[in-house]
């Protein structure tokens, strides 16, 4: 795991980068590879790397990693968890490795396929491959995006980083806002990709690579993996073929993700995902599997070390809880500024940062996540709403507006939040999106955005929760048009953007097993019935699992990660963020966003009773800290 940094000048522009400014870039990725740094630098290109040390912890592994001819170099960050695999067909084909790295077998791999190299790769990355012969950048992100790549394309050719903190000291960087972006994060809770915050900057898609041209200037942005269709599909086999087969499949993707020349521990939360994943650990590892659980001591209905020590003991495993009092949570606000250089919504992030903090101080590098589990395996509360929207949804939308209508006005006149949220719901044009906001992930509604800019909420109507996604979204099955939806944006662009954001500011590695390709095709191809199955979300999951712990652990309810009781924080220990960042008198002098209609949620969240409008004044305050710090506006 590392941070990546560079530039690739086109021919016969100035040098984009000198070799300071790229050390700097580099060095600002510091907490993402504390252990080495490596360079390439001349006028035409440069290659800077920090190294987080976990394959092959010698100075072979030391980045960029070139081909035996010095025509092609690489730098990478993240993990290629079947590089053994590939590492032995290379060598019989006659490669010369100098280390045992993973790195070091995409460069002989790209020698061979070239750009389709990548398809070839099990694992998550952000990887620069520069082929001086060609005269070619290439910039590749996993099938997942569990790993970010940013890139600024200028006249004078293209810059990359790992993160946009490191990014912005680049000499020519302009920091212009992409307002359509921010509108789009106060109404999903995340940025969706290409986007960014900023209009000069592009996030690299999952699963898709971009080719720079240093002869004519030229970038292309191609795709190497098409995720799998959630569609309807009949039962191909028995349910015991089924639930034998995901596990073979889970085991192996666990087993190749325990691959590590330093040890690798676990987050356990209790729930189906990560108990799945540490119940895997302990039969293929011979010492005890060491993890971690964080239990939040103001809100104990969602402390997870009762449930994971519960777990722990049956599995066998060496378990760590963590206790973590408001005072935690308030010291993390300082911490906000810095992790927030492309916004990010979900209040989650604070938790995360905390257990992954506490788990890089017990000495670990890498741990192993349930993430992913949700979503190839139907196990969000969304597909509850869809369930209860979907007769709505056949209705004429005329009607629907109609029933929206009367239900907002007695929303207002009753003074309750929750049922002005519904009407708002109703009235969405599509039930993904409606769904969607129901269940919380989004606040904003895109017609009620608090930005000025008319032309700003046409764009993001334009690009609603359904149409804004790369993936088949006109399936019979609204389930499966959530599922397309979520796997392809909530997935990267909110959890794993968190995870990697706290993960590495912490210079701890997350490796995720059910974000495997193999797995997710066959999650894809499952019946419907082996996902839910009455009121029951993760079927087969729960059936895999019930071989390793108690009905009552298999059986207990999801609760997720929302501990904070930031409703009521917002009116009392975190109000003084309320105050200084949704301040009437700073809105106004910004001239950025409504006043009126900021002012007018604040004191209704304040009265308090029906009125519950936290998440859409964190998400106001997220924009107005990242305004801040990082676009110079105050």
């Amino acid at each position: 795991m590392c941070g990546i940094a560079g530039f690739a000048a086109r021919r016969g522009s100035n040098c984009l980068l000198d070799r300071e400014t790229l050390t700097s870039m580099t060095r600002a990725l510091l907490h993402r590879g504390p252990d080495d740094e490596g360079y390439f630098w001349s006028p035409e290109v440069g290659l800077g790397s920090r190294r987080l040390s976990i394959i092959d912890l010698s100075p072979a592994g030391r980045m960029p990693i070139w081909n035996e001819n010095r025509t092609v170099a690489v730098v990478q960050n993240g993990e290629i968890y079947n590089f053994q695999e590939i590492r032995e067909g290379l060598l019989t084909r006659g490669h010369q490795f100098v280390g045992h790295s993973d790195t070091e077998v995409i460069v002989h791999l790209y020698e061979e396929a070239g750009e389709k190299c990548f398809e070839q790769l099990d694992g998550m990355h952000a990887i620069a491959i520069w082929d001086a012969s060609r005269k070619k950048l290439f910039l590749a992100r996993d099938r997942f995006g569990e790993k970010p790549l940013y890139y600024y394309q200028h006249s004078g050719g293209i810059v990359f980083s790992s993160e946009l903190k490191s990014l912005v000291l680049c000499s020519e960087f302009k920091r212009e806002i992409n307002w359509q972006a921010l509108d789009q994060f106060l109404s999903l809770g995340y940025i969706l990709a290409p986007n960014t915050p900023y209009r000069n900057v592009l996030k690299l898609l999952p699963g898709h690579y971009l080719v720079f041209d240093q002869e004519t200037g030229n970038i292309e942005n191609r795709k190497f993996w098409t995720q799998p269709d959630f569609s309807l599909h009949a039962a191909q086999a028995s349910e015991e073929e089924y639930l034998a087969e995901f596990k073979r499949l889970f085991f192996e993707s666990v087993k190749s993700r325990m691959v590590s020349d330093v040890p690798v521990g676990a987050f356990l939360s209790g729930g189906i995902d990560s108990t799945l994943v540490v119940a895997a650990m302990a039969q293929i590892q011979k010492e005890r599997v060491r993890t971690f659980s964080i239990g939040f001591e103001f809100s104990q209905r969602h402390n997870e070390n009762i449930a994971a020590g519960q777990v722990a003991q049956t599995l066998g495993v060496e378990h760590n809880t963590i206790r973590v009092n408001s005072d935690d949570i308030f010291g993390m606000v300082e911490k906000l500024p810095w992790l927030w250089d492309e916004p990010i919504g979900d209040p989650a992030l604070m938790g995360a940062y905390l257990i992954t903090k506490k788990a890089s101080e017990a000495g670990f590098k890498v741990m192993l996540s349930g993430d992913g589990g949700d979503e190839l395996f139907l196990g969000y509360p969304v597909y509850g709403w869809v369930s209860r929207l979907e007769p709505f949804y056949r209705v004429p939308r005329f009607f629907r507006k109609g029933a929206a209508f009367g239900a907002s006005i007695y929303g207002r006149v009753t003074r309750n939040s929750r049922i002005e949220k519904g009407s708002r719901a109703l009235a969405f044009g599509d039930l993904m999106h409606a769904a969607y906001y129901l269940t919380g992930y989004g606040a904003w509604p895109p017609d009620e955005t608090p930005t000025i800019s008319a032309e700003n909420k046409a764009n993001l109507a334009a690009t609603s929760f359904g149409s804004a996604y790369d993936a088949p979204l006109f399936h019979p099955r609204a389930f499966y048009r959530e599922a397309n939806a979520l796997l392809s944006t909530y997935l990267p662009e909110n959890n794993q953007a968190r995870m990697d954001r706290v993960s590495m500011a912490n210079s701890l590695e997350t490796r995720a097993p059910f974000l495997n390709p193999v797995l997710a095709e066959f999650a894809a191809q499952l019946p419907l019935e082996m996902k839910i199955r009455g009121s029951t979300c993760k079927y087969l999951l729960r059936k895999v699992l019930s071989e390793f712990v108690s009905p009552e652990i298999v059986n207990r309810p999801k609760h997720g990660f929302n501990a904070l009781p930031m409703e009521a924080w917002l009116r009392t220990e975190l109000n003084f963020l309320v105050r200084d960042y949704l301040d009437p008198a700073r809105i106004k002098r910004q001239g950025l966003f409504d006043a009126g209609l900021i002012t007018k949620t604040v004191n209704q969240h304040m009265q308090g009773g029906a009125y519950n409008h936290w998440l859409k004044l964190w998400l106001m305050i997220v924009v107005q800290i990242w305004l801040e710090r990082w676009a110079d506006i105050s």
